[in-house]
């Protein structure tokens, strides 16, 4: 059975970023926690092999339980920091968020194998240079080792996989898509359909961030809160059935839609 996937205008990734900003100031201070948090148990990778795991499994976890904070704000529910923990405790969804994970530690693997086949001359430079190496002279080694078809290819493959993965949270969590491989699917049909909708989106948010460089990046702990809200909106301008007062359920053969959605 397919999953039907509604499809926009480019100016709705403006939208969804304003549905965001419209969620996030209803309660800023618990969602800039709850982002700072994320990051804190991403960050817990560096420190070794178990604590890379246990993040990476942990992560989808702490994404869906912001997503059902940005949920029980659009209901006028308030929120607050504990609730990030909410589907650890969500029976029949444990299982597809734990697999989640292990997908993802899988496609981070493939990504290190193809980083090591792609620049293995960047390795081989960098291993032979002495301790007496003048930095300059290496860091000239290293970019003529490095290829523009090469560095073109795994930002190809990064992008992919980061575009398949985008979305599968909410489907496993929220629709209780089990097929890991169709969840992915969709997420990459999402992209096809509206990457003139989420280009925009991004592009929007790298100028934001950018823009926030002269100020230590400090900006950025309001603007991530605020797109991850937004990309959770586009999630459900894309997904999620709309059903309207007095109107029959949307058909699920309907694949574009008037953008119209509940921030």
């Amino acid at each position: 059975m397919s999953t039907p996937i509604r499809t926009f205008k480019a100016n709705m990734g403006l939208q969804w970023l304003k549905a965001g900003w419209a969620i996030f100031r209803t309660q800023p201070v618990t969602f800039i926690f709850m982002y700072i948090f994320i990051v804190a148990v991403s960050l817990l990778a560096i420190l070794g092999p178990l604590f890379q795991v246990a993040a990476t499994l942990t992560g989808p976890f702490l994404s869906a339980g912001f997503y059902l904070a940005v949920i029980n704000k659009q209901v006028n529910k308030p929120i607050k920091l504990a609730d990030i923990f909410e589907p650890f405790g969500a029976k029949g969804r444990r299982l597809a968020l734990v697999r989640v994970g292990i997908y993802q530690m899988g496609a981070a693997v493939l990504l290190s194998l193809a980083a090591a086949g792609l620049f293995s001359e960047v390795t081989t430079v960098m291993e032979t240079a002495g301790e007496n190496t003048d930095p300059s002279i290496l860091l000239q080694n290293i970019v003529q080792s490095l290829s523009m078809a090469d560095i073109a290819l795994y930002v190809i493959i990064h992008s992919f996989i980061m575009m398949a993965f985008a979305y599968v949270v909410p489907l496993v969590f929220f629709q209780g898509e089990k097929r890991m491989f169709h969840a992915m699917k969709c997420s990459l049909n999402a992209f096809y359909h509206n990457m003139g909708a989420l280009t925009v989106f991004g592009l929007v948010v790298a100028l934001l961030l950018l823009a926030s460089a002269p100020l230590s990046m400090i900006p950025a702990i309001i603007i991530m809160p605020v797109a991850l809200i937004g990309f959770f909106v586009s999630y459900q301008a894309m997904f999620m059935p709309i059903t309207l007062p007095g109107d029959k359920p949307e058909s699920n053969n309907s694949k574009v839609d008037s953008g119209r959605f509940d921030a």
